[in-house]
C-alpha cells in the first residue's frame, strides 16, 4: 500500500476513533446529568415534604393565663353525652341547669398520674359541700376509657368531659396535670393551682374567694 494511503486510512482510523470516544464522553455526561438531576429532584421533593409536615404538625404556643385574664370561651362534651358551654362574653355556662353567672373551677387531670389521683378526693369532697359553684373535670393526655375509669375509682359525680384535641388545655395555658383554675362571677381568672393538692384548705379557700 502506497505510504499516502496508508496515511489516509490512519488518519480515518484515528478519527473514528475519537469521534467514538467522543460519542461515549457524551453518553456518559448525559448520564451524569440525568443522575445528577433525579439526585436534585429527589433532594427537593423531600425538603418540601418536610416543610408541608411542619406547616401540618404546627401548633401555636402556650400562653399561660394570669389572674385577672378574663376567662377563654369552651365548648365539652361530657360523658353523659351532653355539652357544657362556657361563654364569658355572654356570662352564661350551662350544662343544662346551671344558673348564669356562677363562678367556675376546672380542674385538668390525666388518669396515669399519680398528682391527679392523689387530687381527686379534695375536688369531690369540694363539689359535694358548695353550692352555687360550677365544678368540671377535663381530662387531657388521656383517652376517653382512662377518662371514665377515673371518674369511677374515684366516684366522682361532677361534670367531666375529654379534651380530646387539648384545645382547652391550650387555651387556658395549661401545660401539666393535675391544674386546677378558679375563675370568679365575672368570669376572669382568680387563680391557678399548678400540681398536686396535698390538702383540703388549698381547694375550700379558693373556692370560698371566687363565691
Amino acid at each position: 500500500m502506497p505510504l499516502e494511503r496508508a496515511e489516509l486510512k490512519l488518519k480515518e482510523h484515528t478519527s473514528l476513533k475519537d469521534l467514538e470516544q467522543k460519542v461515549d464522553t457524551s453518553i456518559e455526561r448525559g448520564a451524569s446529568i440525568s443522575e445528577s438531576f433525579q439526585i436534585n429532584k429527589i433532594i427537593i421533593l423531600v425538603a418540601v415534604a418536610l416543610v408541608l409536615r411542619g406547616i401540618l404538625n404546627y401548633t401555636p404556643p402556650i400562653t399561660p393565663l394570669r389572674t385577672g385574664d378574663k376567662a377563654p370561651n369552651f365548648s365539652l362534651k361530657l360523658v353523659n353525652g351532653t355539652i357544657f358551654n362556657f361563654s364569658p362574653d355572654h356570662m352564661h355556662h350551662h350544662q343544662g341547669l346551671s344558673a348564669d353567672g356562677k363562678p367556675l373551677v376546672m380542674f385538668f387531670y390525666a388518669n396515669w398520674c399519680p398528682c391527679s389521683n392523689a387530687s381527686a378526693q379534695f375536688l369531690k369532697q369540694a363539689y359535694e359541700e358548695f353550692s352555687g359553684v360550677d365544678l368540671i373535670g377535663i381530662g387531657i393526655q388521656d383517652n376517653e376509657t382512662d377518662l371514665s375509669n377515673f371518674l369511677e375509682k374515684h366516684k366522682l359525680k361532677f361534670p367531666a368531659g375529654f379534651d380530646l384535641k387539648q384545645e382547652i388545655a391550650r387555651s387556658y395555658g395549661v401545660t401539666t396535670t393535675p391544674t386546677t383554675i378558679f375563675i370568679n362571677k365575672e368570669a376572669k381568672i382568680d387563680s391557678i393551682f399548678v400540681g398536686k393538692i396535698k390538702k383540703y384548705e388549698e381547694v375550700s379557700e379558693r373556692i370560698e374567694k371566687i363565691r
